[in-house]
């Protein structure tokens, strides 16, 4: 059976989690697990305090019954109180231990509404999660429920993006989605002339957009078989055209940049900041992971919609 780790606090955006957790999950043999850490220390010294421990143990638990209350349908979850000082530490611990194939976790408070905002614990956790981590946008979980019928997927050619890609792919064939392939030219790289003498550049922009165009076509038509993949090149600033893209997107997938520990999610500056600003769920693959999300999905008959 597979796992997805939930992290859970005291604020509503846990719902958010748990929310979009469930989405993930439905229809597939997986089971969450929800876990709170509580801020104590276990290690034995002479500042343990038994009492105040089990305190913290018992408010623990108080969240994780609060981040289920009112939401339905969800599949088969543990609920974990764990002591330790560090959230993110916590989560990506028990998602090693567990082989979990997916974390979830919800936005930060400080997001406006309807907006992913990763914030401290967040961030943290994305530097170093041994599998795909997916943030909800604050209020996901006061949102009708429905399906994945769009997926945006943010592709350079880089290795991770074809981790993304693969990713979103799998996704979208047993959901029976459709995937928007977005490659973003930096408006200010190809409005740099060349630092050389000669032609100002060595491919006019028109010409690099043409170029873009033809190579994603050719991806897009490696995948026509399996879902239907709509190609998409634009110029601008990524992570702002990626998440304008977010605002008719059911799920946004991006990879990790191409360094770091081995499996680890590192944020680049684009998915750095396209998890901040996107106006639908951001899943992030790791580097390191050739068939990301296989496992929590191969139960589910392909093509099926939910």
């Amino acid at each position: 059976m597979s796992k997805i780790i939930v992290g859970v606090d005291e604020s509503d955006r846990s719902k958010d989690a748990v929310a979009l957790a469930a989405l993930l999950a439905r229809g597939s043999d997986a089971e969450l697990v929800l876990v709170c850490a509580y801020s104590y220390d276990d290690v034995p010294g002479r500042g343990a305090n038994t009492g105040y421990r089990q305190y913290l143990r018992e408010d623990a638990e108080g969240a994780l019954e609060r981040a289920t209350a009112g939401l339905d349908d969800l599949p088969p979850l543990q609920k974990r109180p764990i002591a330790e000082v560090s959230p993110a530490k916590c989560i990506q611990h028990l998602a090693g231990q567990e082989g979990a194939s997916l974390i979830v976790i919800g936005s930060s408070r400080r997001g406006g509404a309807g907006r992913v905002f990763a914030g401290t614990t967040a961030e943290r956790l994305l530097h170093g999660a041994p599998c795909p981590v997916a943030v909800a946008p604050k209020g996901f979980h006061t949102l009708e429920p429905g399906g994945i019928g769009t997926i945006v997927v943010g592709y350079d050619g880089s290795v991770e993006a074809k981790a993304a890609l693969v990713g979103a792919r799998t996704i979208a064939r047993v959901r029976g989605a459709r995937l928007r392939l977005v490659e973003v030219l930096d408006a200010m790289w190809m409005g740099t002339p060349a630092l050389m003498s000669g032609p100002g550049y060595i491919l006019t922009p028109d010409d690099m957009e043409e170029r873009a165009r033809k190579y994603l076509g050719e991806v897009a038509s490696t995948l026509a078989p399996d879902v239907p993949t709509e190609p998409v090149v634009a110029v601008g600033a990524p992570e702002q055209v990626l998440a304008d893209e977010s605002k008719s997107a059911d799920l946004v997938v991006v990879g990790s940049r191409g360094y770091g520990p081995h499996r680890a999610v590192l944020l680049g500056s684009v998915s750095g900041r396209l998890v901040r600003e996107s106006a639908s769920p951001v899943l992030v693959v790791p580097r390191g992971i050739e068939a990301p999300l296989e496992e929590l999905f191969r139960s589910i008959p392909e093509t099926q919609t939910v």
